[in-house]
């Protein structure tokens, strides 16, 4: 068996006890500290990681088949699962230095955080005191790193985005995250305080956008050679496709197994219920196919080929309106599955709630990213980082 095989089986062992632990992963709002273990135990996080770190620099199609194990059961598992080996993948693109770093113990580390320039950089002697509070750092109730983006101010004006990496003892992680849906996901806020950066822990922002980081000039592999937000959508996606499933089949037993309130019918005998699961069956195939297809296309495209603004806008547009249809798909389900589906013990409610989170996610929502897919059609600048 390859290794890939191998991996994904492996995952597929571990998605069992992802299906225990969603109930308590959602009223938790973090991880089942098992389920982390699993994974780390198993080497799913190193996927990604350059062979010479000790890593499998295997293939997005591993990476999005373990994902999408967890995300049948878990959106929240499957998530923080994606982005814990997607960061890892993010490190093999900074500076040797860091990579020395990071890498030294294990060929992985836990690091949630964002790409979004929450914080405000002044520099100094060898690197940059950093200081500011960013949200939606995914995964930050297990961390050993912290990825985070700012701008460099000089006499009070921004001059250039920078990407950076800041051990976790050195942020103060605030358990705020109190959502609707992805509840167990972590994603609370860090704030820096003073924190100092070497240069070695940096990378231009442009530089990832563009596929030109220090890492792309290190490691010979095409995948480290590509524009990072192609990727970053990437991380989504099998959760997304994982999670159609997961309500697919979670409303076909519930169906299989309901009777009518006021009539002791069977549920199952309606042509409505038929239709909606053959509906929810077929919608979750044609999400698995979306997936495949990002697949090949990320396995397979040279990086100069996303080199274009009009490419990358295209994509991410792309992305956004899977989300928008996988929602729909869910939601169509729970219409016709009746008032128990909506029990915090459901996982058909906890996929709806993640899901309408996840439309509205600043990578995902469908009016930002077709909208600025048109800006760039028309010749206009772009509106959002691509």
């Amino acid at each position: 068996m390859s290794l890939s095989k191998t991996l994904i089986s492996r995952a597929r062992d571990i998605a069992p006890m992802v299906e225990k632990a969603a109930y308590d992963t959602d009223r938790n709002r973090k991880l089942n500290d098992e389920v982390i273990d699993a994974c780390c135990d198993a080497g799913l996080l190193q996927i990604l990681v350059p062979k010479m770190y000790g890593g499998h620099e295997l293939d997005y199609a591993t990476m999005a088949a373990v994902v999408y194990e967890f995300g049948r059961y878990c959106t929240s598992t499957a998530w923080v699962i994606s982005f814990y080996i997607g960061h890892n993948y993010i490190h093999s693109l900074w500076p040797k230095q860091f990579q020395d770093e990071v890498f030294a113990n294990d060929p992985y580390a836990l690091t949630p955080g964002t790409i979004a320039p929450n914080f405000r950089l002044k520099p100094v002697d060898g690197g940059y005191i950093a200081n500011g509070l960013s949200q939606w750092n995914s995964g930050s109730s297990r961390a050993d790193w912290f990825l985070n983006s700012g701008l460099v101010m000089s006499d009070g004006k921004p001059q250039g985005a920078l990407a950076f990496m800041v051990p976790a003892a050195e942020v103060e992680i605030i358990d705020n995250w109190d959502m609707a849906g992805m509840r167990g996901t972590s994603s609370g806020d860090a704030r820096l305080n003073d924190v100092f950066v070497p240069r070695h822990r940096v990378v231009e922002v442009a530089d990832l956008l563009n596929g030109q980081s220090p890492g792309s000039k290190i490691h010979g592999n095409r995948i480290y050679s590509l524009p990072i937000l192609p990727f970053v959508l990437g991380e989504t996606l099998p959760v997304m496709a994982g999670a159609y499933r997961g309500a697919a089949d979670a409303f076909k037993r519930l169906t299989e197994d309901r009777y009518s309130t006021f009539t002791s019918a069977k549920v199952q005998n309606k042509q409505t219920a038929q239709m909606r699961i053959g509906h929810g069956q077929a919608g979750a195939a044609i999400a698995e196919t979306l997936l495949q297809d990002y697949v090949r296309f990320l396995d397979t495209v040279e990086p100069s080929e996303i080199q274009a603004i009009e490419r990358r806008a295209e994509i991410r547009a792309r992305v956004g309106m899977i989300a928008d249809y996988v929602y729909n798909g869910i939601n169509e389900m729970m219409l016709g599955a009746g008032g128990g589906a909506y029990r915090n013990s459901s996982p058909l409610q906890r996929f709806l709630r993640d899901m309408n989170v996840l439309r509205v996610h600043g990578f995902l929502d469908t009016e930002t990213a077709t909208e600025n897919l048109g800006r760039v059609l028309l010749g206009l600048e772009p509106n959002c980082p691509l």
